[in-house]
């Protein structure tokens, strides 16, 4: 008698949020419902309205409706796991239920919650201080999408033989867009000049102040306008206000969330992307820009960004707005590196593919959930959170960290 399909419950809660963890898990998790491979998947929602991201797809989907996140990713999903006999959790967003009984796998880009804890908000920090590195030594395996992505989940406590690099992908209609296309999302987007373009959530990771400060330098010289696409976070007033400071209400236009359909043209026709952050778990923009011919500026230093760019893009100092304007003047100036970058981007941005990182995942996936191992695990308790070196905190602490994470 055949054996029956394992189940897997995907964690969603996070879903319908923006940000490039939702586009992973998006593409990913669509990948592995149309190539299921014998498991039998749940999908785990916490609000009903997230149903319908996967609703058109084969699978179990449940709504465990529960407003408090910390308790939903430590009690309520893996209690669901428990229940109905899955053989594996799977969360995209860096969180594992500690205490789980079943095997997990957990998605963790780099350790910039710890890297720059100081820009993210107070509830944040604690968060990420104290449970992110209990996740990597609790998971029974990690999926990170670089090798230095590897070398931060090994400082956060993850067993070197535990992780799996697994990069992005780019979507294929990310193409070179036509000139026609190029004109149209100008016209409506109301871009008149040349433009070089930041692409990504207004945050305080991506170094906006920086980039303005930077191309501050450069509209004296060049006839360019700086356009920045993405959605807004936290802090996203302070990262703005240096517009008005620097007087670049006329240079620098903010467009808000672009559709799908409309970035290959965004990209096509910028005269570059500039993405000077001070940490990229992965980078997506840079090999999207890469893939529509689009010559890339980003940040050096100890992130995914130099790795994911290949040598590819220019490099700059994030921290020094004099190397953001010259990076940008170097691409603007030079016609000879400018076709140079946008050869190379072409080779590079199309070798990500969803496919392939669909196939990936679910390998590993297949791996865990059909040979569960015993987890190292960290002991836990509602009234304390066990991090490195025994340290810990009270119930009270852990409650008014959870008040403030569930604001989110």
């Amino acid at each position: 008698m055949a054996s029956a399909a394992p189940r897997v419950g995907i964690m969603l809660r996070h879903v319908t949020a923006p940000g490039g963890v939702t586009v992973f898990t998006k593409r990913v998790v669509r990948y592995l419902l149309t190539h299921p491979h014998g498991i039998d998947y749940h999908l785990l929602y916490s609000e009903e309205a997230q149903r319908e991201v996967f609703e058109d797809l084969p699978a179990t989907h449940v709504v465990l409706a529960d407003g408090a996140r910390l308790r939903w990713d430590q009690v309520t999903a893996p209690r669901y796991a428990e229940r109905n006999g899955l053989a594996l959790l799977f969360n995209c967003k860096f969180s594992v239920p500690l205490a789980a009984k079943v095997p997990t796998l957990i998605v963790i880009p780099g350790r910039e919650q710890l890297a720059m804890a100081h820009v993210f908000p107070w509830y944040n920090r604690w968060y990420n201080q104290l449970l992110v590195p209990a996740f990597c030594r609790s998971a029974t395996a990690l999926i990170t999408h670089t090798e230095i992505g590897r070398e931060d989940c090994i400082m956060m406590g993850a067993r070197p033989e535990s992780i799996h690099v697994v990069p992005h992908g780019v979507d294929r209609y990310l193409r070179p867009a036509s000139e026609e296309a190029k004109t149209a999302v100008k016209r409506k987007l109301g871009l008149e000049r040349p433009y070089i373009l930041f692409l990504g959530g207004i945050t305080p990771l991506k170094n906006i102040g920086n980039l303005l400060r930077g191309f501050a330098r450069v509209a004296k010289t060049h006839d360019v306008n700086l356009v920045l696409a993405g959605f807004k976070r936290w802090s996203f007033e302070g990262e703005l206000a240096p517009i008005q400071e620097l007087g670049l209400q006329d240079r620098v236009k903010y467009v808000g969330y672009v559709p799908d359909e409309d970035l290959a043209a965004l990209y096509s026709a910028a005269e570059c992307l500039a993405l000077p952050s001070w940490y990229e778990g992965f980078g997506i923009p840079i090999v999207e820009a890469m893939a529509c011919g689009c010559p890339v500026v980003t940040s050096s230093g100890r992130h995914a960004a130099p790795e994911v760019a290949a040598g590819a893009a220019v490099l700059v100092n994030p921290a020094d707005p004099e190397s953001i304007a010259a990076g940008l003047s170097q691409v603007l100036d030079d016609p000879k590196l400018r076709m140079e970058l946008i050869a190379k981007g072409l080779v590079r941005g199309p070798q990500f593919d969803w496919d392939t990182t669909g196939r990936r995942t679910a390998e590993i996936i297949r791996s865990v959930a059909n040979a569960p191992a015993a987890r190292p695990g960290v002991l836990e308790t509602p009234a304390r959170v066990l991090v490195r070196g025994g340290a810990s905190v009270g119930a009270a602490v852990t409650e008014k960290i959870a008040r403030g994470f569930n604001k989110q």
